[in-house]
């Protein structure tokens, strides 16, 4: 369900980018075609603002599958790009990618135990997080 929504954004976004230039073409005396360039740009600065952060336990699934090599697709590109508000969390993002990037993610076995243990972290901050603990 993520995957075609996240499709659909996409496949949204390059229509509100590719239809001002047909526009252009096809009705070169219709100014007001170009609004939708406007639309599009709105489009993007709210999905952007309104992004909410990975849970913690969402954002220790996702290394877990890259550090096993269970992921396919975009994923390693998503979590490249993650755009994280939280300070903890994007902190402990931050030291997974100082590990490696995870399409290069060949590593030996100290750099797979350091992921563990941000791994362990991260569920450690998503359970005092549903407990109450500690405030987000």
């Amino acid at each position: 369900m993520i995957k075609a929504a996240k499709f659909a954004s996409g496949l949204g976004c390059l229509t509100s980018l590719l239809a001002p230039l047909l526009a252009i073409l096809l009705y070169p005396k219709a100014n007001w075609l170009f609004s939708f360039v406007l639309l599009g740009i709105v489009v993007l600065v709210l999905n952007d603002r309104f992004a909410k952060d990975p849970t913690p336990q969402a954002l220790a699934d996702e290394i877990e599958r890259l550090l096993t090599g269970d992921w396919w697709g975009w994923d390693a590109d998503d979590f490249e790009h993650h755009r994280i508000r939280d300070p903890q969390l994007k902190e402990l993002w931050h030291k997974s990618m100082l590990v490696g990037l995870p399409k290069g993610w060949a590593l030996d076995e100290e750099q797979k135990d350091r992921l563990r243990k941000i791994v362990g972290e991260l569920r450690a901050l998503g359970e005092a997080r549903g407990s109450g603990r500690i405030g987000h």
